[in-house]
């Protein structure tokens, strides 16, 4: 993926503390043209993916997009990503709970604003899928954020999260 080794490169070299200001501002500009790139692919859906719940498209759900955490956390995000969906995939429990458990492990690893981003994100991307086998879903977000309340005051996930 090419922007993943842009980003991986620039973020080495922001590393250096004279360049960690612009840096910083370098990653959240690749990141941000990631999160540009799958809204733009949401928006060719037809219909537009809509919550069933909550009734938002994709236009809405753009409005609430996190602020980008620091440029190190941004470096380490999609790898702990994936670690925390392969960590909830083990898990037994509903959707609702692997969310949560995945939004725990996120927030555990590298904080709460990059939890919340992660969990935003994962919605974002299935709505921009335009699969019926995915679902993009509010509610899922809303069991990211718990998990990711609970992952930053260091308590236990699983307990938190199958309640």
């Amino acid at each position: 993926m090419k922007i993943s080794f842009l980003l991986t490169t620039l973020l080495l070299i922001a590393s250096q503390p004279s360049f960690a200001d612009f840096g910083d501002g370098i990653a959240k500009v690749i990141f941000q043209k990631k999160v540009d790139q799958v809204y733009q692919k949401a928006l060719l859906c037809s219909p537009l993916e809509k919550d069933p719940k909550s009734k938002m498209d994709v236009r809405d759900w753009i409005k609430i997009q996190p602020d980008l955490p620091s440029w190190q956390k941004l470096a380490d995000i999609e790898t702990t990503a994936n670690e925390a969906r392969n960590y909830a995939r083990k898990e037994s429990g509903n959707d609702k709970i692997r969310h949560c458990l995945a939004g725990c492990y996120v927030a555990k690893k590298l904080d709460y604003p990059s939890a919340v981003l992660v969990g935003w994100f994962k919605e974002l991307a299935d709505a921009s899928d335009c699969s019926k086998n995915t679902s993009f879903e509010k509610k899922d977000y809303d069991a990211t954020i718990l998990g990711a309340r609970a992952g930053s005051a260091d308590k236990n996930c699983e307990s938190i999260c199958k309640k």
